[in-house]
């Protein structure tokens, strides 16, 4: 019996989220499309103070939105099964932006015995994920996923390609990480193969002063971004690390983080120094004489107690300034380690809650 249903236009895995401005300034999903295993959920939005200056007859283009939408990047069963394809396209309109989180570890499963012992020998089905996202002038988007959780046996490749206005003003600010696999259960980098691959391009250069596009020019390469992970033995090659990940900021919404990053690495201790005033330093709240300690005493005993933590729990950081974007190499023996830091550091910092609302933390709750 033929189904009475028109047939499907849409591939699995496929999604599609257009977000743009509607007038004076309240950000609205023109198009927000998703197709099994793909899911996505739209929460509750954080509101900006203060959105623009301008009025509804007022034609002055709003310093930013009224308001930033959260978008929740799901899939059924919470993970991925052995072959899935995922495709997402996101475009941000100018003066848009936009927060994208998990609601946990995307789970990359194993693949199930075949029937045929025949096939045994070859290798599991490769599991992908690509995202493009366009990011407009003066347009942010924060995209802050739990970690992947490749299980035993499994293979996962992951393109993410970044298209900015960064003359513009547009930001991007993202953290891509992977950990061991199930290490209650013992899986230690058991997985046969995880690829992850970031690209960020400034098309800047391909649009003129009026906003239409200029044919001759070309976009320009920021930055490059490969992780690759392959069996066998991946666990004797990553010195007893349970997690990697990296963090790339680029974009003045972006920068006051990627400044406070820079500094803090720079303030790290070197091989070789030993600083003669470490006896010197309060190590409490008070000031010496009593006094109330003044910002920089409190940011020194905060940095102090964080370096602690960090030696405690195996974290290890690093950061670089690349072609006008920041990026952040981390690793720690443990998950949580991982998300105590990440929390702390972006917590006092504090502009990722104020412009992006408490949505861009669920990644390391």
């Amino acid at each position: 019996m033929p189904s009475p249903f028109p047939p499907s236009t849409s591939s699995p895995g496929t999604g599609t989220v257009k977000l743009s401005l509607r007038p004076p300034d309240q950000p609205v999903f023109e198009v927000l499309s998703f197709s099994y295993p793909l899911k996505l959920v739209v929460s509750a939005p954080h509101n900006l103070q203060c959105a623009s200056p301008n009025t509804e007859t007022s034609t002055t283009t709003p310093l930013h939105p009224s308001s930033v939408p959260l978008l929740f990047l799901l899939t059924y069963g919470g993970g991925l099964v052995s072959g899935d394809q995922i495709r997402l396209s996101i475009s941000l309109a100018p003066t848009t932006r936009l927060t994208i989180a998990t609601q946990g570890s995307t789970k990359i499963f194993k693949p199930s015995l075949p029937h045929d012992v025949s096939c045994l020998a070859q290798p599991p089905s490769l599991t992908r994920q690509d995202l493009r996202v366009d990011i407009a002038a003066n347009a942010a988007l924060w995209l802050g996923p739990d970690p992947c959780q490749p299980f035993a046996s499994s293979r996962y490749a992951q393109t993410q390609i970044f298209e900015v206005d960064v003359k513009g003003g547009g930001s991007l600010g993202l953290v891509d990480w992977v950990c061991e696999g199930r290490s209650a259960r013992g899986e230690k980098w058991k997985f046969e193969g995880w690829r992850g691959r970031n690209e960020v391009w400034d098309v800047s250069a391909c649009a003129s002063d009026n906003g239409e596009e200029k044919k001759g020019k070309r976009k320009r390469l920021v930055l490059r971004d490969n992780l690759i992970l392959s069996a066998p033995d991946i666990a004797s090659r990553v010195d007893r690390l349970g997690i990697f990940g990296t963090i790339i900021l680029i974009g003045p919404l972006f920068s006051p983080l990627a400044k406070f990053f820079t500094d803090e690495f720079k303030a790290l201790p070197r091989i070789g120094a030993r600083d003669w005033n470490v006896h010197q330093r309060p190590n409490s709240q008070d000031a010496p004489g009593g006094r109330f300690p003044t910002d920089e005493e409190r940011q020194e005993t905060w940095r102090k107690h964080r370096q602690e933590r960090e030696e405690k729990e195996g974290v290890l950081w690093t950061a670089a300034h690349v072609r006008g974007a920041v990026v952040v190499k981390f690793g720690a023996r443990e998950v949580e380690g991982a998300k105590v830091w990440l929390r702390e550091m972006l917590r006092q910092e504090g502009s990722m809650e104020k412009q992006f609302g408490s949505g861009a933390l669920t990644c390391v709750k």
